[in-house]
């Protein structure tokens, strides 16, 4: 058993660690990178010094309650975000912006982009916000690469509205609601569309923000990038939960 689990130990540190490594080459720079790679050096040397670390019972205690929190608290934001609730009649639908590379849509947008896509497919007639301002290592706003994309899908230009400002959540929110305002739209027949694991902090900023009835819809993500995301928005939930 001990051999198992020094050998898990290792496996699962040296795997978090070239997941760093990975994603630091293909994705844009963030701090969801930092606790993958922390993550991974604890599991690593516990796993190299097992035997002489696994005699103290409180770096035993530590490390069960580390991953207990971490399977926790990522399986209670999977669940919540596979939670759809969106009727296909709602009015306006608000697809929340996430990093670009250049021009380029990365692939975590694109696939809110194609369920965007698939939603004008079922309910033609609602108006699309695409929301993202233009932030490190973009050239465009993301509004813009969002609005190129879906253009691309077959989604008619005169159907989609660009909020180009927010970098953030919470102003993704905030400048959309804004625009409906501005332009008459109602605040209560919205969706929104975000990858699964961003569900609940999104619905959250999206009350405090005035939308009191919005839906949503939720995506997966490609798998070799579930730590980094998880990771960053566990980070994002408790900070929103002590300052916002």
């Amino acid at each position: 058993m001990k051999k198992t689990v020094k050998i898990l130990s290792i496996t699962a540190g040296a795997l978090l660690l070239a997941n760093t490594l990975l994603m630091t080459v293909i994705a844009n720079l963030n701090i969801g990178l930092v606790p993958v790679a922390g993550l991974g050096a604890v599991l690593l040397i516990y796993g190299l010094f097992f035997n002489r670390l696994s005699t103290k019972k409180i770096i035993n205690a530590f490390i069960c309650l580390l991953l207990t929190v971490l399977l926790g608290f990522g399986g209670f934001l999977a669940a919540y975000g596979r939670n759809d609730n969106a009727d296909y009649n709602e009015k306006t639908v608000i697809v929340l912006g996430c990093g670009i590379r250049g021009e380029r849509v990365s692939v975590g947008l694109a696939k809110r982009l194609n369920k965007a896509a698939e939603y004008h497919e079922k309910n033609p007639n609602a108006m699309i916000i695409v929301s993202g301002g233009q932030g490190p290592q973009e050239d465009i706003s993301e509004a813009l690469a969002m609005k190129r994309y879906l253009v691309a899908k077959g989604v008619p230009e005169e159907k989609i509205i660009m909020e180009d400002k927010s970098t953030s959540t919470i102003t993704n929110f905030r400048y959309s609601r804004e625009i409906m305002e501005k332009e008459g739209m109602s605040l209560s027949s919205v969706v929104f569309v975000t990858n699964g694991y961003h569900v609940y902090r999104a619905a959250s900023y999206a009350k405090g923000e005035g939308f009191l009835e919005v839906s949503h819809l939720g995506t997966d993500i490609i798998w070799y990038t579930i730590p980094m995301n998880y990771m960053r928005e566990m980070l994002a939930v408790i900070k929103m939960w002590v300052f916002d």
